[in-house]
């Protein structure tokens, strides 16, 4: 394993193009390698699912699963960036979102938690919540999905991954779902541009003030109890590479 001691190390040197297993340094080549490599992934997720307690190491060997063909550093937290400097990502402002615009292209600023043992204890910390469903396990779709809402809004501040964070969540949780009696329709993610973007804008709230009900409303429409245990297409689960960026204090 490579080793990541800072933002650029994930880089290719003079570029912005993430190091990669295929040696890749076009980064529109490198997204469809990407997405083509974690659709095929996700088709083996959703038939033959990833053993775990529904923790933290379960969701790295979920990343793991996804991205082994891309990227060496698939289901290991990201080393970078390191306290006091954070991860971010320009989305819809809050004021946009409150107005139902969840597609505006504000470049607002969303600020990830930095690199280290503050993002690994609040990760953990958030797992151990999630355990708390297994009293639950009679809720109806609407109910589960209030109950993951937070969790998962949390989970995504921590952002444990340099890359794919979302796409290893969606599987989680769809996993997470199943176990619980629930299909949640992963391919939604990527036929449905209006849909995703309000679940990101869903998450972004909730990182900006903690406030869940948005991600949770989202969450219900992809959520019921109808669980086939099936995969359902090759179509996979939302584009490639979604970049971000860092910031000082």
């Amino acid at each position: 394993m490579a080793s990541f001691p800072d933002w650029d190390s994930y880089f290719w040197p003079g570029t912005q193009v993430l190091r990669n297993l295929v040696g890749e340094r076009d980064q529109g080549r490198l997204n469809a390698i990407e997405e083509m490599a974690v659709k095929s992934r996700t088709f083996d997720l959703a038939r033959e699912p990833v053993a775990g307690g529904f923790d933290l190491e379960h969701l790295q060997r979920i990343h793991r699963s996804l991205f082994q063909d891309v990227y060496e550093w698939a289901g290991e937290l990201r080393t970078a960036p390191a306290f006091p400097v954070t991860m971010v990502k320009g989305g819809p402002s809050p004021a946009s979102i409150a107005a139902g615009e969840y597609g505006a292209d504000d470049r607002y600023p969303y600020h990830y938690f930095s690199a280290g043992e503050g993002m690994v204890s609040h990760l953990r910390t958030w797992f151990a919540r999630l355990k708390e469903l297994s009293d639950h396990t009679n809720l109806d779709g609407r109910a589960f999905a209030v109950a993951i809402a937070e969790p998962w809004g949390e989970i995504n501040a921590a952002h444990p991954f340099r890359e794919g964070n979302t796409r290893a969540q969606v599987m989680f949780f769809t996993q997470l779902a199943a176990e619980h009696g629930h299909f949640l329709d992963y391919e939604r993610f990527a036929r449905d541009e209006w849909f995703r973007a309000k679940f990101s804008a869903g998450r972004f709230l909730a990182q900006h003030n903690t406030d869940a009900s948005l991600l949770a409303e989202a969450l219900e429409q992809v959520i019921d109890q109808r669980m086939t245990g099936k995969p359902r297409a090759r179509a996979g689960i939302l584009p490639a590479y979604e970049p971000h960026y860092i910031a000082d204090p």
